[in-house]
C-alpha cells in the first residue's frame, strides 16, 4: 500500500503543475472570442489613402501625344463611411489597384492630356468600379491627384501586408 500512496502523491503533483502551468501560460494571453460581448468602437468616417501608383498612359495607339510623358503619379484618397469598410478597403486594396491602372490609362485615351482626364467623371466611375471590385458599398467618394514623383505623393494610410 505504501507504493500506491507514493504513486497517487507522485501523480498528483503532476497534474497540479502541468494544470498550473498551463493557468499561467493562459493569462498572459488576451484571448477574445467571437461572439464575445468586447466590441471596438467604430471610428467613424474616414479617409484611406492608396500607395501611389504609376499609370502609364498613351496606352496602344499608332497616334503619339506630344509634350506627354510616359508615366503618371496618381495619388487617391477613398472617403469610406466606418471602421469596417476602412479596414475591408485595406485588405482589398490590390484589388483596388488593378481598377485604378485599368479605368485612369483607358480614360487617359480619350483625353487631348492627362490632366483633363484626371477631373470630370472619373472619380465617380472610380467609386462605382472599387464598389464592383470589393463586392458591395463601402465607398463613398474618390479623389485624385497627380504628382510628380512618388516622393511628393502623400503616404498611404492602410499598414502594409505581411
Amino acid at each position: 500500500m505504501p507504493g500506491f500512496i507514493k504513486s497517487v502523491l507522485i501523480a498528483s503533483t503532476v497534474a497540479a503543475g502541468t494544470v498550473g502551468s498551463v493557468a499561467a501560460i493562459g493569462t498572459g494571453f488576451d484571448v477574445s472570442f467571437p461572439g464575445g460581448t468586447e466590441h471596438v468602437a467604430d471610428r467613424g468616417p474616414s479617409v484611406v489613402r492608396m500607395a501611389p501608383i504609376a499609370v502609364h498612359i498613351g496606352g496602344w495607339t499608332l497616334k503619339k501625344k506630344k509634350n506627354e510623358d510616359k508615366v503618371v503619379i496618381v495619388s487617391i484618397a477613398i472617403d469610406v463611411p466606418n471602421g469596417d469598410a476602412r479596414d475591408a478597403v485595406c485588405r482589398l486594396m490590390p484589388r483596388l489597384v488593378s481598377a485604378v491602372n485599368g479605368e485612369v490609362s483607358r480614360n487617359v485615351l480619350y483625353q487631348d492630356t492627362w490632366k483633363e482626364a484626371l477631373t470630370g467623371s472619373l472619380g465617380q466611375r472610380l467609386t462605382g468600379r472599387f464598389n464592383r471590385a470589393l463586392g458591395r458599398t463601402l465607398i463613398n467618394d474618390v479623389r485624385l491627384q497627380a504628382h510628380g514623383s512618388k516622393a511628393e505623393a502623400p503616404p498611404p494610410t492602410c499598414a502594409a501586408a505581411v
